[in-house]
Formats: C-alpha cells, sequence, structure tokens
C-alpha cells in the first residue's frame, strides 16, 4: 500500500492542521483562565453557617404561643395582591373626587 505524501504535505492541509492546533489550544487556554478566575473571584465567598428559616421558627407571637414558618400558598398570595392593587386604586380615585 502506497501513501501518497505530496497531499499530506500541501499547503491546505498543513493549514488545516495549524487551525486546529490553534483552535484546540485557544479553547484549553480560555478554558482554564475562566477557571482560574472564577475560582479567584469566589475565594472569599462563604456558605451561611445558619438555616436562615430557623431566625423566623423562633418568633413569638403577642400572647407566648411560637410560630412556626410555613409556605403561603400561590393563589392566596395573588389574591391579596390584587386586593391591595384595588383598594389602592379605590383610595386613589376616591381623593381625586375629593380634590375637584
Amino acid at each position: 500500500m502506497k501513501i501518497n505524501t505530496s497531499s499530506l504535505l500541501s499547503p491546505t492541509a498543513i493549514a488545516s492542521v495549524f487551525v486546529l492546533i490553534g483552535s484546540l489550544s485557544i479553547g484549553l487556554g480560555t478554558g482554564y483562565l475562566t477557571f482560574y478566575l472564577g475560582t479567584e473571584s469566589l475565594m472569599g465567598v462563604t456558605s451561611p453557617e445558619e438555616n436562615p428559616t430557623q431566625k423566623i421558627n423562633g418568633k413569638t407571637e403577642n400572647n407566648g404561643e411560637i410560630q412556626n414558618f410555613t409556605l403561603m400558598s400561590e393563589q392566596k398570595m395573588l389574591v391579596k395582591v390584587y386586593d391591595h392593587i384595588h383598594k389602592a386604586r379605590e383610595e386613589s380615585k376616591l381623593q381625586a373626587q375629593q380634590k375637584k
């Protein structure tokens, strides 16, 4: 089996090899640089030492009972926001009418 060495040493093949090596080296270099900069930027960042919800759980009401932390349902929250917005609109309309 004979290999044609003239096609392996053509300017197009050499340029393709250089482009491939250059692309790989640039990719590895930028990957290392971003990893290094990311680790350096996060050096001073630490995770919290305690659970923030524990502060909420420790709250007591006026009558001395401990109030546990519970999540509010999304629908209740949306109803409260909707009511608050429409109450504020009605109050502003009343104030505008009183100024006239």
